[in-house]
């Protein structure tokens, strides 16, 4: 397949991801991969009138992700931040209508509009320590 193509192998069941079988990329890439397929299932039972809670949670899908240098003058660190950043863009403006809830270490572009984003610290010292209120 070519560099845009995705196709169901249904002998493995699983993905192909442009030509490549998704097993043969790394653990990062690979959680972009799932993350992509869970949003698609969401949105192929919204448009088939199918059975879906309407909303998704992706847990860590970017922590883990690291990109192979594309150019010699680009770090790999530099790469890597666009795919991040691009992926919670591509997220926001296709995802308008649905409901994904992201836990993960990463933070999005400050620059990003039409999201919701909580920090939370793991301090008790600072506001909003974690998700769930340790005292009411």
């Amino acid at each position: 397949g070519d560099n845009n193509s995705v196709v169901f192998n249904g002998k493995d069941n699983d993905v192909i991801v442009a030509g490549k079988e998704k097993a043969t990329y790394g653990k990062g890439a690979r959680a972009i991969i799932n993350s992509a397929f869970i949003i698609a299932i969401m949105d192929y039972c919204s448009s088939k009138g199918l059975s879906h809670p309407g909303f998704v949670i992706l847990d860590s899908p970017l922590t883990t992700y690291k990109e192979r240098d594309r150019q010699a003058n680009l770090k790999n660190e530099d790469v890597a931040n666009s795919v991040k950043a691009q992926f919670f863009y591509n997220l926001a403006r296709v995802c308008k209508h649905k409901q994904i809830i992201i836990f993960d270490n990463e933070i999005p572009p400050k620059d990003i509009s039409d999201i919701t984003y909580h920090h939370f610290t793991g301090n008790k010292e600072i506001f909003r320590t974690g998700f769930i209120p340790q005292s009411l």
